[in-house]
């Protein structure tokens, strides 16, 4: 049986990763509302959110996470969202 403690190790080490790919994330949602911008385009693109919903779909093994493992992406395609108008607010 696993120790409680590397378990928590493990999954410290997992967010990190998470939180560095997030900031990642962050940063091109700043170089798209850019584009969005210089080509008057809206935010929200419901045709790209449900395509990255179907890969993501395909891209789990576990086909009981996949429900969980879109509600995650809606948060975070949410936050990009919010990301993207508070940009355009600051602009």
């Amino acid at each position: 049986m696993d120790d409680l403690k590397n378990l928590r190790t493990e999954i410290d080490s997992i967010d990190k990763k998470l939180s560095l790919l997030f900031e990642k994330r962050m940063d091109v949602v700043s170089r798209i509302v850019q584009y969005k911008l210089k080509n008057n385009m809206s935010i929200y693109q419901k045709d790209r959110e449900d395509e990255v919903l179907e890969k993501i779909t395909s891209y789990i093994n576990d086909k009981s996470l996949e429900k969980p493992a879109q509600k995650f992406f809606e948060s975070l395609m949410k936050i990009s969202k919010e990301q993207q108008e508070r940009i355009l607010k600051d602009k």
